[in-house]
């Protein structure tokens, strides 16, 4: 007989994107979706520390024409411009 242990945490982005590193982490699954695409990132960012063992896999579940729909939308666009105004200031 196999048995497998499994350990869950589930926490909002928020509380994951300010503190808790998860170097045992080897799923993100990203529920609730945020308008700053660094906030997402920096949650991500909490299961790739140093200590960290294992490949990571991120996925992200959205609804679609829902409002999630304008919020991925809302991030494309501040990360285009991010780098625009990058050039522009690097130019």
């Amino acid at each position: 007989m196999l048995i497998f242990q499994v350990t869950v945490i589930i926490m909002s982005l928020k509380a994951a994107s300010l503190g808790l590193n998860m170097v045992t982490a080897s799923h993100v699954l990203l529920i609730d979706i945020w308008w700053n695409p660094t906030t997402e990132d920096q949650a991500i960012d909490r299961a790739h520390r140093i200590g960290q063992t294992r490949d990571v896999h991120v996925s992200r579940f959205t609804v679609k024409n829902t409002i999630e729909d304008r919020i991925l939308a809302l991030q494309v666009h501040n990360v285009l411009s991010f780098f625009t105004f990058l050039r522009v200031v690097n130019a």
